[in-house]
């Protein structure tokens, strides 16, 4: 029962040009092999697609039609160029948001600047006053540094994945 079980199995796992061959073990059982049967007790048997037509085989194939590589060539390179494209889009898409990550960078710090520079319109015109100016100034200092070196921290990473995407000719999704 278990070789009639396996029988579609290996039918179905042999390919065109595979020979299979149903042979008797030393008990009775058939057994189904790629080799043929030891003294000649077993019978081959004709194993076609589901079509019920098998392609044509050259009379000569090339080592590389025998072995298969050229179909599995053509997969690979199928594959690696679904895998380059899928590669391209994610680029494409990760240089996109780091666009949009910068421009909301300086966007962020040009509303924190208007903000403190508002509060320094209502100081005092005394010495309180300036004191205070001198305050929002250095305020003002240092949020422009940390700004600028946020942008430029995302300006590096906008060129690098510019260049990525130059090397890999990277495409919008969709196109």
């Amino acid at each position: 029962m278990k070789l009639l079980a396996i029988l579609p199995l290996a039918i179905a796992m042999t390919s065109v040009s595979a020979q299979v061959y149903k042979c008797p073990d030393a008990t009775g059982k058939l057994q189904f092999q790629q080799t043929p049967c030891v003294g000649g007790s077993g019978t081959k048997l004709e194993v076609r697609p589901a079509s019920g037509n098998a392609p044509t085989v050259p009379a000569n194939p090339s080592p590389a039609i025998q072995s298969g590589a050229v179909n599995a060539g053509e997969k690979k390179s199928f594959t690696d160029s679904l895998a380059e494209e899928r590669m391209q889009r994610e680029r494409w898409i990760r240089l996109n948001d780091a666009k949009l990550d910068a421009d909301h960078m300086r966007t962020s710090c040009e509303r924190e600047q208007r903000a403190i520079q508002a509060r320094q319109a209502t100081s005092n015109n005394n010495l309180a006053g300036a004191t205070r100016d001198q305050a929002i100034a250095s305020e003002m200092q240092a949020a422009a540094t940390t700004c600028h070196n946020r942008v430029i921290g995302a300006d590096r990473l906008v060129d690098r994945l510019q260049g990525e995407c130059d090397r890999l000719r990277c495409r919008a999704p969709g196109t």
